[in-house]
């Protein structure tokens, strides 16, 4: 049996089946979000579908390959199947080959894709950064020309608004100092009415006359305030003086520093000329050494051409020897022929060669001709600048001078100096060792009052243990003494109402003639005061004006004296321009020989090397050390520059440090010149005004004082008239009081004894020794009331340096001792209590 063979139908028939894996991409579901809810899945998208339909069109075509093979080898070899089998093997492995090439592909492909879309996104996201940034960019551009556009309406605004604020503040102040000022002048004059008033209203009367006294002592202490402002003036502008002598002082500092600055310009100078000299010393070496190498080059040709010479002979006697030894053989002259023509040959070379040597002997000798004429050159101009460095040797020696003189100025100042600390060390010494005589004083006194408290110590315990016996005695005679106290105390108070009743009846009468006779005598005293007062307030007058004009003059001359310091750096200055031009002018026609004479030298170099070049090899170390020559000259030149450049920068800067001084010491004068001029005014303004017040003021005080003199005469004549009849009572009571004196005295003599005995029964049981204890305390109390006077001296002085000190800050602080229109006026208040009888006397003193 044989069974039927299986159909070929495994691996060439078409298979319906899914894509191969690789053409999708299965997303797993994260969590479904509802009952219904699914998610899309891509799984064949449009690349894919045709990169799948090219996949089965491959697959197809190789299935067609396969079968057309397959057919044709079912034909072509129908009698071997061993052989189909073979072929058939090949294929499908072939075909499973290129299925895993296949899948490989798919796969990369997949991963392509997928890297792909994760690059369009970041390149999305990106944009969307991009637009993002863009959008803001836009919006800050926006926001940088809104804050522009503020910032410029703010600075306008600013600007207007300073402005205003300048006009507005300055007429703001002009308007209150004139309200200012005219609402003192009404003040003034509203005070002055009311002084009028009060002074017609109130001639009659004692109150009065005191008012008035008061008031032009307050007057007069207004006049002494207002000459003490004006000496505080005239001490304002004696400091201004000092400010603008310290202003010429520092403009003398900056024409010192000026001065010190073109000393140092002439040292950078002569450092440059010292340079240039070294540079001229280095080319005159390098010269000299040029001048060798030539002759060493002349020396080497001459002995070249007398070798070529000797050549010559040797080769004239060969030809001699030749022309002997041309008979013994025809082959020798055929040869010496032929080495006659090599050495003819060698001859016109060697006297080609001599002539060009001729050529450059005589080039040579034009060459040094002319390093002759250059040497001349620059002897000239060393001349020059040798003159040139005299002069500001001799100018250099004048400032030495100076400085010498300006050295032993301060050397004399320092002299003066030591010896003053000298004399102040001495001085310190002194105080030193008399400290310290004082220190060993105190210390003695200090022992001897130890001394003395440890004996004081002893006694007292001796005199506790007296004392003790004493008390008991002291009680019984205190009892005593207190009794008779109170008996004196009683008639000591009797007598005194007595007294008291007399002496006020007394002194009723006598306090009114005393007044009556002072009143008459402060009048007078006050007149003659005044008058001497006037006096002594014109000459002071006169004084001030004549010392204003001194300080005027004494301005114009500092005026002249700094106009003529600005004329003097004035000059200076031009002075060291005109210096510095003509430094310029030589620099620039050295710097035109210079660039002649560098041109020149360079032909003369191209020249030289031409033929130092065929010469000898010499000339090269010639052309390094020019360069480098010039390399130095060069570098000189531009630190030249440099110098020049830097100087007429300072130069520059100092000009304009001097213009600025200039203007700042031209504005400082016109504000003086206002302020001293506007001071004068007001000076002028003050003495007329007080002129005019102290005439007006000296006319009525004479007119009311004439008045009220007459008026106390009167008065007094009245009061006389009145009194004549109590003359008789009067002297009654003159002889009581003198009977009540004396019993006074009586009492007191009493007194002392009674005293005197209890200092005895005080004291030891000896009655002719007093107790030491009462003496010791008299004896204290007189040191206590002495100690008290020098100390209300000190005080006293104390509280007058105090009172400098407090004005000598308020100096320094700017603040005014005493101002006219701000001080307290209680010179014409009534009192709301009259004034008593017993204070009158002290009001009149």
């Amino acid at each position: 049996m044989s069974f039927p063979r299986a159909p070929l139908r495994r691996f060439n028939d078409e298979v319906g089946c899914a894509p191969p894996p690789g053409s999708y991409d299965v997303k797993p579901t994260e969590g479904l979000r509802g009952p219904v809810s699914f998610e899309k899945s891509q799984r064949f998208k449009k690349q894919k579908g045709k990169e799948n339909q090219q996949l089965v069109g491959n697959e197809k075509e190789l299935s067609s390959s396969t079968q057309k093979s397959l057919s044709n080898s079912s034909v072509s070899s129908s009698s071997n199947q061993s052989e189909k089998d073979t072929v058939f093997l090949e294929e499908n492995n072939k075909q499973k080959m290129l299925e895993k090439e296949i899948r490989r592909l798919v796969l990369e492909q997949g991963e392509q894709d997928k890297r792909m879309q994760a690059i369009e996104e970041q390149h999305r996201k990106k944009e969307a950064k991009l637009t993002a940034a863009l959008r803001e960019k836009t919006a800050l551009s926006a926001t940088v020309a809104s804050l522009e556009k503020q910032l410029s309406d703010s600075k306008r605004v600013n600007e207007l608004l300073k402005t205003k604020f300048s006009e507005e503040s300055t007429k703001k102040k002009m308007n209150a100092l004139c309200a200012e000022l005219m609402e003192a002048k009404n003040q003034v004059y509203s005070k002055d009415k009311e002084l009028g008033y009060l002074q017609i209203n109130l001639e009659g009367q004692i109150k009065v006359l005191q008012a008035d006294l008061s008031a032009s002592k307050a007057s007069l202490a207004a006049l002494e305030e207002k000459n003490h402002f004006l000496e505080e003036m005239h001490l304002e502008s004696k400091s201004y003086g000092e400010d603008l002598e310290k202003e010429v002082d520092k403009l003398h500092a900056l024409i010192d520093e000026l001065r010190e600055q073109g000393k140092v310009l002439q040292d950078y100078l002569n450092d440059a000329q010292e340079q240039i000299q070294d540079l001229g010393i280095k080319m005159k070496t390098k010269e000299e050494k040029h001048e060798r190498e030539k002759q060493l080059a002349v020396s080497n040709v001459e002995e070249q051409y007398k070798a070529a010479m000797a050549k010559q002979e040797q080769l004239e006697k060969d030809l001699q020897e030749a022309q002997t030894n041309l008979n013994q053989s025809v082959m020798e002259v055929a040869q010496l022929q032929d080495k006659l023509s090599v050495t003819e040959q060698e001859k016109c070379r060697l006297m080609e060669e001599k002539e060009q040597t001729v050529k450059k002997l005589t080039e040579c000798t034009t060459e040094l001709s002319q390093l002759t004429e250059k040497v001349e050159m620059y002897k000239k101009k060393s001349d020059l600048a040798k003159e040139l460095l005299e002069q500001k040797e001799r100018d250099l020696v004048t400032l030495k001078t100076d400085l010498k003189a300006k050295e032993v100025e301060l050397s004399e100042q320092i002299k003066f100096l030591d010896e003053k600390c000298k004399v102040i060390e001495h001085e310190k010494e002194q105080v030193e060792t008399e400290y310290r005589e004082k220190e060993s004083t105190l210390k003695a006194e200090l022992d001897m009052l130890k001394h003395t408290i440890n004996q004081q110590e002893q006694g007292e315990t001796e005199l506790q243990q007296k004392q003790e016996e004493l008390t008991t005695a002291l009680q019984q005679e205190k009892e005593l003494s207190d009794s008779l106290r109170q008996q004196l105390i009683q008639f000591q108070e009797e007598t005194l109402k007595e007294r008291r009743l007399l002496e006020d009846e007394l002194e009723g009468a006598l306090d009114e003639l005393d007044k009556l006779q002072q009143q008459e005598v402060t009048a007078q005293d006050l007149i003659s005061q005044l008058e001497q007062e006037n006096k002594l307030r014109a000459e002071e007058l006169a004084q001030l004006q004549e010392e204003l004009n001194g300080k005027h003059t004494e301005l114009e001359k500092m005026n002249e004296m700094h106009s003529r310091a600005i004329l003097q750096l004035k000059e200076e200055h031009s002075n060291s321009l005109r210096k510095l031009g003509e430094v310029t002018a030589d620099f620039a026609s050295y710097k035109v020989s210079k660039i002649e004479e560098r041109q020149h030298l360079a032909t003369e170099n191209s020249l030289l090397q031409e033929t130092v070049a065929k010469a000898n090899e010499n000339l090269q170390k010639m052309q390094r050390d020019l360069t480098e020559i010039q390399l130095s000259k060069e570098k000189a030149k531009e630190e030249y520059a440099r110098m020049l450049l830097d100087t007429q920068t300072k130069l520059a800067q100092k000009d304009s440090e001097i213009r600025k001084a200039e203007k700042l010491s031209n504005l400082k004068l016109s504000k003086l010149q206002s302020r001293l001029e506007q001071q004068t005014e007001e000076f002028q303004k003050l003495l007329e005004a007080e002129k005019q017040r102290k005439e007006a003021v000296d006319e009525n005080t004479v007119i009311k004082l004439r008045a009220e003199a007459q008026k106390w005469q009167s008065l007094y004549e009245e009061l006389s008239n009145k009194v004549k009849p109590f003359q008789e009572q009067l002297d009654a009571f003159e002889a009581e009081k003198n009977c009540l004196l004396n019993e006074n005295g009586a009492a007191q003599e009493e007194l002392n004894k009674l005293s005197d005995a209890y200092a005895k029964l005080l004291g030891h049981q000896n009655q002719r020794q007093k107790i030491k204890h009462v003496v010791k305390l008299k004896e204290e109390n007189s040191q206590l009331r002495q100690e008290v006077t020098k100390l209300r001296n000190q005080l006293a002085k104390e509280k007058q340096v105090q009172k400098k000190f407090e004005d000598q800050m308020k100096l320094a602080q700017g603040v005014r001792r005493f101002d006219t229109f701000k001080h307290d006026s209680k010179e014409n208040d009534v009192p709301s209590t009259p004034l008593r009888e017993g204070n009158r006397n002290m009001v009149i003193s």
